[in-house]
């Protein structure tokens, strides 16, 4: 990632600035979407995001942590859609909705029957919607605590909280399935 942020930053390179964009995106895209629930709207949020960014190339040596710096520039966009079409209301975390998460195949993801994948996904559409969310952006998209902390506007303990309930209320979900599917 370095490497590309090098290129576009002093060579104004589009074509590493596309291979960025496409790295970056999707787990962009699945943030705002949690946002602003629709697909066109939270492809022009990260869009934007991605425009302001070129614009500004020639300063992202001022950015300590560009993958941070890019949720928050979602989040803020998103918000600003969301406020923009509904002036009067505020928009609150705890009802933002989390799309499902997509599981990625791993080595191991792989030797789980197709059963449990569906169970898992069920679970985690049961959580709710701050955890949802947490646990996306920890689990799924690997950010630290302290980066989903800082995205999210609240403590990173509040990030450990939020992620030991998702955690045990998956566990208390999967507990009957797992039971049955153990040798």
């Amino acid at each position: 990632m370095k490497e590309l942020l090098h290129r576009i930053q002093f060579h104004d390179d589009q074509l590493a600035f596309k291979a960025f964009y496409q790295q970056q995106m999707f787990p962009l895209y699945q943030f705002a979407l949690a946002f602003l629930k629709q697909h066109q709207p939270a492809e022009e949020a990260v869009n934007d995001v991605f425009v302001k960014l070129w614009q500004r190339r020639h300063t992202l040596h001022e950015i300590d942590n560009i993958r941070v710096y890019l949720y928050v520039a979602v989040k803020h966009t998103a918000l600003n859609q969301l406020r923009a079409a509904t002036p009067f209301e505020e928009a609150d975390l705890d009802n933002v909705q989390a799309p499902q998460v997509r599981f990625c195949a791993g080595a191991e993801q792989r030797l789980l029957t197709h059963e449990l994948q569906d169970a898992i996904a069920a679970a985690i559409r049961m959580l709710p919607p701050k955890c949802q969310m947490i646990f996306k952006l920890v689990k799924e998209d690997g950010l630290s605590y302290k980066e989903v902390a800082g995205i999210l506007n609240i403590s990173p303990k509040t990030v450990d909280a939020q992620l030991m309930i998702a955690l045990k209320k998956l566990s208390a979900s999967l507990q009957p399935f797992l039971q049955h599917t153990v040798v």
